[in-house]
């Protein structure tokens, strides 16, 4: 069986490198690398050409285009039976494709298999951990210890949340390795990433559309946060560099009913409904069942209301320019009671302010990174962690024995 990975890139030649040697480390050797350079400045032509290896393939935009764009040019010059998406500073775990062969020998022909994850954070990026962090994926659906198919209703319950705005999994596309089958079938007009953010996408997609999902419940990937990573931009509350970053257009080609549905607040959350929408008009809406508009302008007005009257990040204009686009029920609904809860907050002691928000951000139902290291040691980038894991797997295994 042969495995494609597609590695996006742009102007991250020194995480690129960490990426790909992960895959050159792996036991099993039948893959292709497919690395679209969306028009950087760094020689990665050059770089890649010094790994001399024919499975290693280079190709690169003229122009700067979207995030989806790019994902779609990787993806069609790839050829393997299955294909996995990395970002360019992430990685995988030693042993990721035989340990995907041994999954497929028990449980053959998934349309796709989900696996869980360790989010890396470097130094420096995290506002709240200066010295970067280790910590594996939270997930309270898909459990167990052994692979499993999962059942049909946990999936539905699965995009059901995607479609209420909260994440009962973890949408990044890292954690799917997906069949050539399905991405066939599933592909519209040519294209089977779609919306500003394809694994918003993508991966309600493939819960809704798959009838055999392969769950393998331990780590295989290791999802990076750098400095010049999407995630450094949404974690620091800078949504319009992250805009920019992707390349997002938001508010283009879409019909007037989408346009007012939209409030200021976070381009994330912007994304994530113009990603259920695509969603919705693709694939759900024979259903006759729309994505809850409602929760995502309840989502902007706590962020706007949170950043102005707790954080006062937020200029008096914006507020004041999100009230006027509230309908009445919302400023009856949350204004005043919003308003009061923020402002309180202030006066209260700041750790028990901050257990107040996680609560929130519980209650609100976004997936989460456990706030528990899985370990205490600094890494410098992604290659430590990739050597510290493999020393951890090798010890289990002697452990077993």
């Amino acid at each position: 069986m042969k495995f494609s990975v597609l590695l996006p890139t742009r102007n991250r030649l020194e995480y690129l490198r960490y990426a790909i040697e992960t895959v050159l480390r792996q036991d099993y050797q039948n893959w292709e690398i497919i690395v679209s350079d969306n028009c950087s400045e760094d020689d990665i032509a050059g770089y890649i050409a010094s790994l001399n290896d024919p499975r290693i393939y280079y190709i690169r935009t003229d122009t700067f285009v979207p995030v989806t764009d790019n994902w779609n040019n990787a993806l069609r010059l790839s050829t393997g039976e299955y294909v996995i998406m990395l970002g360019d500073d992430d990685g995988l775990l030693p042993n990721y494709f035989s340990r995907m062969m041994d999954a497929m020998e028990l449980f053959p022909d998934p349309d796709f298999v989900y696996v869980s994850a360790y989010f890396f954070a470097y130094p420096g990026v995290m506002p709240d951990s200066p010295n970067g962090f280790l910590r594996r994926d939270i997930n309270k659906l898909l459990g167990g210890n052994k692979p499993y198919i999962l059942d049909s209703s946990i999936a539905r319950k699965i995009v059901d949340g995607y479609l209420n705005f909260s994440m009962p999994v973890a949408s990044n596309m890292q954690f799917s390795l997906i069949s050539r089958r399905k991405i066939n079938e599933l592909s519209i007009d040519g294209d089977f990433f779609k919306s500003p953010y394809p694994d918003f996408y993508a991966t309600p997609m493939l819960f809704l559309k798959s009838s055999k999902i392969l769950i393998y419940p331990s780590p295989m990937v290791i999802i990076g946060i750098t400095p010049k990573s999407y995630g450094f931009f949404h974690f620091n509350n800078r949504p319009n560099e992250g805009v920019q970053f992707l390349k997002n257009t938001l508010k283009e080609g879409h019909s007037p009913k989408i346009l007012n549905i939209l409030l200021p607040g976070t381009s994330y959350n912007d994304s994530w409904m113009l990603s259920n929408e695509t969603l919705f008009l693709n694939h759900i809406k024979a259903l006759n069942e729309e994505p809850n508009y409602s929760r995502y302008r309840f989502l902007q007005i706590v962020h706007c209301y949170k950043r102005f009257y707790y954080d006062q990040t937020l200029p008096l204009k914006e507020i004041v320019s999100l009230k006027s686009l509230m309908t009445v029920q919302e400023r009856y609904l949350y204004g005043t009671s919003m308003a009061t809860l923020f402002t309180l907050l202030r006066i209260v002691p700041i750790n028990l302010a901050k257990k107040i928000i996680t609560l929130l951000r519980q209650l609100i139902g976004q997936h989460s990174i456990k706030d528990r290291l899985d370990s205490k040691i600094r890494f410098e980038n992604l290659i430590g962690v990739y050597n510290h894991l493999s020393y951890q797997q090798d010890l289990d295994a002697c452990q077993d024995e």
